[in-house]
Parts: C-alpha cells; structure tokens; sequence
C-alpha cells in the first residue's frame, strides 16, 4: 500500500494494466491526518477538475472516504484498466492507494 499527497495539481495515481484485478483508493480521515479537510476527484482515464460542478470532475473522495474496484471472475472487465488520476481542491491531502495485478506467471521448460 502506497501513502501518497495530493494537491491542487493532478498527479497520476498509476499507469494502465491490463493485467489489474483490483485497486483501492482511501481518503485518509481528518481523525488521523488534521489536514485532510478538502476533496479529492479521481479520474479514470482522465485528468479530472476540482471544480464542483465540472463535468470533468470524476469520482469525489471526502476525508475517510474509499473507492474499491475488483474483479469478481476471471475475465471481468472491472477493475478499471486504464491510468487513474487524482486532484484535491486543497493542499497536500494524504490518501493511501493499493493495487493487485494478474500479471501471467512465466513458463518453465519441462525436461523430456
């Protein structure tokens, strides 16, 4: 699980996989870090705004908040394969991100 610090600049939270089979995004609550009193928007896809009303603005996190994507077979199209982004309408605002890959496991030569 990786802590990142969002601010009013977007930040890439990860690149596409194809091979993702989960990802959980949380809003750390303001009873652990004073500071988280802002928004977070997440993009999937695309750089998201922190303009409330903007069409662009994504998915909203608020302090203590989660978004958890998973794949419920194999083949499911969910989790969301492309980047994700992230943007806070204040500074500095600590989230934690976790994500789960499938990557195919490399084949071994069997003696004949």
């Amino acid at each position: 699980m990786q802590t990142k610090f969002i601010g009013t600049s977007a930040v890439q939270l990860s690149s596409p996989n194809k091979n993702r089979v989960r990802f959980v995004i949380e809003f750390t609550p303001s009873s652990i870090v004073a500071g988280n009193t802002g928004r977070i928007y997440i993009g999937r896809g695309f750089i998201p705004s922190a303009t409330i009303g903007d069409p662009n603005q994504g998915d909203v996190l608020n302090s203590g908040s989660f978004i958890e994507e998973s794949a419920a077979y194999v083949g499911d199209t969910m989790p969301f394969k492309g980047a994700l982004w992230a943007i806070a309408d204040a500074a500095n605002q600590q989230i934690t991100y976790d994500e789960e890959d499938a990557s195919p496991s490399p084949t071994t030569a069997t003696a004949a």
